[in-house]
């Protein structure tokens, strides 16, 4: 089963960026709107902490760029 993940930026001018990052390491990021990204992926642990970890690798690159993920049914620790 493949559910959307939603992420939420602090600041919109680095949605383009946070989605070329994602993209590049393989994930479907869709840009939905200024600092929100989706993400296809599967709904499975395994999918999700690897999803946390890019998000770490991110904030180490962009440290003032806070992202913030959702589920449908729960949430990911920030990044």
């Amino acid at each position: 089963m493949w559910r959307p993940m939603k992420l939420r930026l602090n600041d919109p001018g680095y949605t383009d960026r946070l989605a070329n990052f994602l993209r590049s390491l393989g994930q479907t990021a869709f840009v939905a709107g200024p600092g929100q990204l989706e993400i296809d992926a599967p709904a499975t642990s395994s999918a999700r902490a690897e999803l946390v970890i890019y998000l770490r690798v991110w904030t180490v690159l962009y440290p003032d760029a806070e992202v913030q993920v959702e589920t449908e049914d729960d949430e990911l620790p920030a990044a």
